[in-house]
């Protein structure tokens, strides 16, 4: 089987591909960091917040092409809607790709079959893969490990890797049979989007799901209980995957002068551990989509100090690689503080907003991990806590809290729906990640190609066959940035004072030449 799979990749033709893919120079692309923190602190010893954000910027011009592996569950369970409606939100997928990108289609149901190796994204491909997506028929069990270890295989065995980005979406309704155990396949090198499909999806699927994307690189799990808005999470995943900025993005904060590091709050991604609270902690993040950000909050302790004095408290350093690139680029800023007799400031807004945040999905985290012993009157009381601590201000938070504690309002409704909604909030708050929440529920961190993706995903669903899908021209233009505006105009005051003066003294003169 793996001789089947390896080493029929095709290559990139016409202008963009000869005989071996050409060094990339995507000029523009970088990280931007922006550090928010009180700037004083009490001359007692006392804790202090520092929160840093780092936002990913693309290319100028151009990206990177795509090689992108799509797994489908075409098991009995799938017959009818599910299947016909996955096949329309390929679609969508197939005519979003690019001639610099690369599509495979796995098909799965007891045993896996590649549909097509790696295929250049051209018209005559676009149609031809839509045709073979179309043909599929449901039938027989779901062994997913298969479905998911022949898609890796594929990947593995390419030809052309130079300069490309990868990705796997993986498409299921229903629970694996025997001889499948998905989540112990390897893929911590590889983003995998996993989607669980149907309100009657079985429950125990999106387990396995969530821990499939939270175990690899960058990838989320999103439950999709709507079939008739079942494109929408797809093009979610799919912006972010075609906008990819950042690589191998790691920030490392050190605290100085005798500062304490007690705790930095980044999501589930990993982090280094301290020997002691004066040794620094560095974060992996990996890979970061053209204008998404990441959040970091890192919580301090200064030293006791006996007068006032400025002094540096904390160091911030990151490096990371710009795609098309193999050198690494590298920043630091350096974090000042003046100890004074003043009283301790209000924490700044900004901070304060984050850490409501981290506070909030760690309940609704608790209250579900409550929720899966059973415990549902502590669930829903741990939520009600949470609604009650928010600001008025956090319409996003208090929506997603409100709709899971509805969903608790029983453990069958819990176990039918709550619980694919939960794991689908706590995969977007732990990795600062947008998604298309279940029932319209608003999220967090879009950017600006996934609201246009979004918006042309409903419109296609709502019309699949007269609907004209943007090209990538378009969407560019859709999503520009605004250019800042001009520079205020330095006004020459001496001229100015002259201007005036003719402007006074003008209508004598006229009179003067009438007489």
């Amino acid at each position: 089987m793996l001789s089947e799979l390896l080493d029929d990749d095709e290559l990139i033709e016409n202008d963009f591909q000869e005989e071996e893919d050409p060094d990339v120079e995507l000029d523009g692309g970088k990280t931007e960091a922006r550090i928010v923190n009180k700037q004083k602190a009490p001359l007692e010893k006392s804790p202090f917040k520092v929160l840093v954000e780092l936002k990913g910027v693309g290319a100028d011009e151009g990206r990177l092409g795509v090689d992108l592996v799509t797994i489908l569950d075409i098991s009995r369970s799938m017959k009818g809607p599910k299947l016909a409606k996955m096949k329309l939100s390929m679609q969508f997928l197939i005519r979003k790709l690019s001639p610099v990108d690369r599509l495979s289609v796995v098909a799965y149901s007891r045993r896996a079959k590649k549909l097509c190796p790696l295929r250049q994204i051209t018209e005559e491909s676009q149609t031809e893969i839509v045709d073979l997506v179309n043909d599929l028929v449901a039938n027989s069990t779901t062994n997913t490990e298969a479905g998911l270890r022949m898609a890796l295989n594929i990947l593995k065995g390419r030809k052309l890797t130079k300069n490309r980005t990868v990705g796997i979406m993986l498409m299921t309704d229903g629970v694996e049979d025997a001889k499948s155990n998905a989540s112990r396949v390897p893929v911590s090198e590889v983003p995998v989007y996993t989607f669980g499909f149907g309100r009657e999806c079985d429950q125990e699927i999106y387990v396995v799901l969530s821990d499939i994307a939270k175990k690899s690189k960058g990838g989320t799990f999103t439950a999709v209980p709507d079939l008739n808005y079942l494109t929408v999470p797809f093009s979610t995943s799919l912006a972010g995957l075609l906008n990819v900025s950042i690589e191998d993005l790691n920030l490392t904060v050190t605290p100085l002068n005798s500062s304490e590091l007690n705790k930095v709050d980044a999501g589930n991604y990993p982090q280094t551990e301290q020997a002691t609270v004066m040794d620094p902690i560095t974060v992996t993040y990996r890979s970061i989509y053209d204008r998404e950000t990441r959040k970091v909050l890192a919580n301090l302790t200064l030293p006791k100090v006996d007068k006032r004095l400025g002094v540096q408290i904390f160091k911030v350093g990151f490096r990371y690689r710009v795609l098309g690139k193999d050198a690494f680029d590298h920043d630091e800023r350096l974090i000042n503080v003046t100890r004074t007799e003043e009283p301790n400031e209000e924490e700044i807004p900004e901070v304060q907003a984050e850490e409501t945040r981290i506070n909030t999905a760690n309940s609704m985290k608790e209250a579900r991990i409550l929720a899966e012993k059973e415990k549902l009157e502590e669930a829903r009381k741990m939520l009600e806590d949470a609604n009650i601590s928010l600001p008025e201000i956090e319409d996003i938070l208090r929506a997603q809290v409100e709709h899971l504690h509805l969903l608790m309002a029983s453990q069958e409704t819990y176990d039918k729906q709550g619980r694919a909604f939960a794991l689908a909030v706590e995969s977007s708050h732990e990795t600062q990640r947008a998604k298309a929440l279940p029932d319209g529920i608003p999220g967090l961190y879009e950017t600006p190609l996934m609201a246009e993706y979004k918006k042309q995903a409903k419109n296609f669903d709502l019309d699949p066959e007269g609907y004209v899908i943007p090209t990538a021209e378009e969407d560019k233009k859709a999503t520009a940035t605004p250019p800042p505006p001009p520079p205020p105009q330095q006004v020459d005051r001496a001229n100015k004072i002259q201007e005036i003066r003719d402007l006074v003294t003008l209508p004598a003169k006229k009179v003067d030449e009438l007489e």
